[in-house]
């Protein structure tokens, strides 16, 4: 494995465990605070230049939907793009929230695009093996 320090059952100290334990327990802290977070996310797009709000729920389903009633003016299939569009701005406006409250997590910036909680897990355990938890927690804690 590269990357990864070897393990040495010759060297292991009993503070070692304890170190990783409480490594391990403030990453899941961080894992629970995390996942409260994201479920109060929520992402908020326009269209037709703001007559058209949309807004959307952590798991991307439609909470609200507000049409101006000027909007009725538009041509049906103008209207149905600028709904569309603002279904995606919305769309885009959680997915980089969520980004902000993952990366936050981690301590490094999430590239663009989804991120499920499993890849946050795995990247969790990833820092805590790595030695680069340990890092990380001493310049957040």
């Amino acid at each position: 494995m590269t990357g990864q320090p070897s393990f040495d059952p010759g060297n292991f100290h009993l503070e070692d465990l304890d170190r990783i334990a409480d490594e391990a327990k403030g990453a899941m802290d961080r894992l629970a605070k995390a996942e409260n977070e994201l479920a109060d996310v929520r992402g908020r797009g326009a269209g037709a230049n703001g007559l058209i709000t949309v807004v959307i729920d952590s798991k991307g389903l439609l909470e609200t939907l507000d049409m101006n009633p000027r909007v009725m003016r538009l041509e049906s299939h103008v209207l149905a793009e600028e709904t569309a569009s603002a279904f995606r701005a919305a769309q885009e406006d959680a997915q980089r929230r969520t980004r902000e409250v993952l990366s936050e997590t981690v301590g490094e910036k999430l590239p663009h695009g989804s991120v499920t909680m499993a890849d946050m897990e795995t990247r969790l355990l990833g820092l805590m093996t790595s030695g680069a938890m340990t890092k990380w927690l001493d310049t957040h804690t």
